[in-house]
């Protein structure tokens, strides 16, 4: 393997590195978002339960 695809293979490596760790960033995201949809749910229909007994 020469220099020049040496460079090329780091400059993968790299592109890969920051790829794999925008798509962990994006499932932080994705679940932090769940939980907050989840959450709004159960409070949603806590409100609607009290609403429906009076």
């Amino acid at each position: 393997m020469n220099e020049m695809e040496r460079r090329v293979l780091n400059d993968l490596v790299i592109k890969v590195k920051q790829h794999e760790d925008t798509i962990a960033q994006l499932l932080e995201i994705l679940a932090a978002t769940n939980r907050k949809i989840a959450e709004i749910s159960t409070e949603q229909k806590k409100k609607e339960y009290f609403y429906s007994q009076i």
